[in-house]
């Protein structure tokens, strides 16, 4: 069989090496005990163990890759085998298809496909028009599969042989048995360490930092973190609707601790005519892959700001993917109740109604089975008995789906204008960290919470605890027991970010030239789409919302529209 390497993403583009007679293509940033290695250290680390087929050398590389900390990914070729191998949280896509008689890696699936003759998969396009990606190793297409975090490939070229295994799992377990403030002092040593690699690996390598700044709290730790750390030179920004709760608040932050703002002023004609535009198409097909919704929030401010030349081209982005997460927000509240009974059933429930709701679909509808079969087998093996062990499947499963395939591939936006980015809430020191908290302490994210408000915003920053958060850091203390000024500045921020999110919002222009008028209409009238009306899945979905005139939301009319702009081959 034949075999090909084709990596093509010349927005973000690969470093290519020739040594001791493997072809090595890289991408990204590693650190290996706790030293930054640039290409060639990494090639060399790696090179006695890459490519070698006994279940010694395997376990090896294993190990090696499980020490490693930062974005990457490999692709390594020699006469006999190719070897693929992707960071813990996949940020850096891959894609393999057998094709006719010959074997692909790419990091294109759009590439892929055009070497394949396959209809769309309708249960997958369902399930992607519901989540925004689609699960597992699934693409849109069959024989189009994508590499997993925290997952190996490897090809055997004589034997037309591949096989997969993961060197890293997203699993809880050997839990601190510690008290709380000892807890948010190793907490606060882990934060020193990731944003000192962080600093190591952009500002000691002469690039400039830039803080996609919201009005939440993940964005606000890191900015608090890089002022504490000694950076002074940092580019915060924010967009959206003139007077925006968020931008608002991401103004004042940045003038508390001294860093250059900017904002870019979102309409629905600006996001309108650049998602329509033919660049804003090529990048929703680029961005997408035939597995992950695209985020074209960012696009506009990104052009903005470049064709401005607000932001340097040796510029690092550095989004606050995702803290909360990570801490605990996406736990049920409830599961801090242990005389509920929890079960699979739990957690397929609360999985479906978190995750596959961009359309809003009925109780026990004909495509709950299908979608409850996938999860079940996403997360394979772990046990299931009580709070504990339900709250680490929900993060398991997120882990593993939302955050690679629908967070963090917001990423590919500053790769198409030419930047870097970086991700320090998923350094494999936090990551160890969270994976031993107790759930007590992760739901409604209370240690993350409590080490940002009493313990990070003191002394120099307590002025930053003083400014309104999107994030109610002062949830810990229940809304009846809080001062009038408190209740206040909840409710406040409540109506703001719904105003802002619901009723308006300029990236519903990016769907209607008249967003207002068409979203006013659309509750009182079918909703079409031409484009998947023999797609019978699909077409039920749209037909539930069209009888029970339920809200549609951006996510859900983009994943829409998505699908409907793929084009298959005859």
């Amino acid at each position: 069989m034949k075999n090909e390497v084709s990596l093509l993403n010349k927005h973000y583009t690969w470093k290519k090496i020739e040594f001791n007679g493997v072809t090595y293509h890289l991408k990204g940033n590693v650190f290996f005990n706790n030293r930054l290695l640039n290409p060639q250290e990494f090639v060399e680390l790696i090179s006695s163990l890459i490519c070698k087929e006994n279940h010694g050398q395997k376990k090896e590389i294993e190990n090696l890759l499980k020490e490693l900390n930062g974005e990457f990914a490999i692709v390594a070729e020699t006469e006999s085998t190719i070897f693929c191998a992707v960071d813990k949280l996949r940020s850096i896509p891959l894609f393999y298809t057998i094709a006719e008689d010959t074997f692909i890696v790419s990091d294109s699936a759009c590439y892929l496909k055009s070497k394949i003759n396959q209809q769309l998969n309708e249960e997958n396009a369902a399930e992607f028009m519901l989540v925004g990606y689609v699960t597992g190793r699934d693409t849109l297409f069959d024989s189009i599969k994508q590499m997993r975090n925290g997952e190996i490939l490897s090809y055997q070229k004589e034997k037309d042989s591949l096989k997969t295994s993961y060197y890293f799992r997203f699993l809880h377990g050997n839990y601190y048995g510690l008290p709380e403030k000892k807890l948010l002092e190793m907490l606060d040593s882990v934060f020193i360490n990731v944003f000192s690699r962080l600093i190591e690996s952009t500002i000691k390598q002469g690039k400039r930092l830039v803080v996609p700044l919201s009005g939440g709290l993940d964005s606000r730790i890191i900015v608090t973190m890089l002022k504490r750390l000694g950076v002074n030179d940092v580019i915060c920004i924010s967009y959206g609707r003139e007077g925006n709760r968020q931008s608002m608040i991401s103004k004042q932050v940045a003038k508390a601790l001294g860093y250059e703002w900017f904002f870019v002023k979102y309409t629905a004609q600006k996001c309108h005519e650049c998602r329509n535009s033919k660049e804003g198409n090529y990048f929703q097909e680029w961005a997408g892959n035939l597995s992950s919704l695209p985020h074209i929030h960012d696009f506009v401010a990104l052009k903005e700001l470049k064709n401005q030349r607000k932001i340097p081209d040796n510029s690092v982005f550095v989004p606050g993917h995702t803290g909360d997460v990570l801490s605990g927000s996406h736990i049920p509240k409830s599961y801090l109740d242990t005389s509920i009974r929890y079960d699979l059933e739990t957690f397929l429930a609360d999985s479906l109604r978190m995750h596959y709701n961009l359309w809003k679909l009925p109780y026990n509808y004909e495509l709950e089975p299908i979608f409850k079969e996938k999860l079940k087998n996403l997360i394979f093996g772990l046990e299931i008995n009580d709070n504990e062990t339900c709250a680490n499947a929900i993060e398991f499963f997120d882990f593993n789906e939302r955050q690679p395939k629908f967070i963090i591939n917001s990423v590919r936006t500053y790769e198409f204008f030419g930047y870097e980015w970086r991700i320090p809430f998923w350094d494999t020191e936090l990551i160890n960290f969270y994976l031993k908290i107790p759930i007590k302490h992760r739901v409604n994210q209370d240690l993350y919470k409590k080490y940002a408000r009493d313990w990070l915003f003191s002394g120099d920053f307590s002025i930053l605890k003083k400014i309104d958060c999107t994030t109610d850091i002062l949830n810990l203390k229940p809304l009846e027991k809080r001062s009038k000024y408190e209740k206040l500045q909840y409710y406040r921020t409540f109506i703001h970010s719904y105003y802002d999110e619901k009723i308006d919002n300029p990236i519903w222009g990016m769907h209607f030239e008249n967003p207002l008028i068409s979203r006013l209409l659309t509750k009182f009238s079918r909703y079409k789409n031409k484009n998947i009306e023999k797609y019978p899945m699909l077409k039920t979905i749209i037909e539930y919302r069209n009888e029970t005139k339920y809200p549609m939301s951006v996510n859900g009319i983009s994943t829409l529209s998505y699908l409907s702009g793929i084009k298959e081959r005859a």
